[in-house]
């Protein structure tokens, strides 16, 4: 994992996986699809460089709204900056070496979705801008 400046490619990349993210939300834990997809998506993240340095575990702690892995973060995320959309994903990476399974569990509740739909709507944003 490293640091580095995202790209409107790299967004590209990530919000490629959208459709499939859109499928799997309510999937069963069990499905096999979703082992399938994080680690394309993760793949994907490592790619691009999303994913960052950094101590998640005190960012975690500083924002406790997205600790909880069954709280609705939906408002939270609709305001997030690029910068919190990849601390949110690479807590959840490292997260998932922890706890394993958690990056299907979020996949599966809509989470990532949401995190893809705001990606999305920072990219038009960055393009606006230009």
């Amino acid at each position: 994992m490293y640091d580095k400046e995202i790209t409107s490619q790299d967004i590209d990349k990530i919000l490629k996986l959208y459709a499939k993210s859109k499928e799997l939300v309510g999937a069963d834990p069990l499905d096999g699809r979703l082992q399938e997809f994080t680690h394309e998506l993760l793949q994907t993240l490592f790619e691009t460089g999303f994913l960052m340095v950094f101590n998640w575990h005190e960012w975690l702690d500083r924002n406790e709204a997205f600790k909880d892995l069954n709280k609705d973060i939906h408002e939270e995320i609709n305001f997030a900056d690029l910068e919190t959309l990849s601390k949110l994903m690479t807590s959840y990476v490292r997260g998932d070496r922890f706890n394993e399974g958690l990056l299907e569990h979020i996949v599966a509740d809509g989470k990532l979705q949401c995190i893809l739909e705001r990606l999305r709507e920072i990219k038009e944003q960055l393009e606006a801008d230009k």
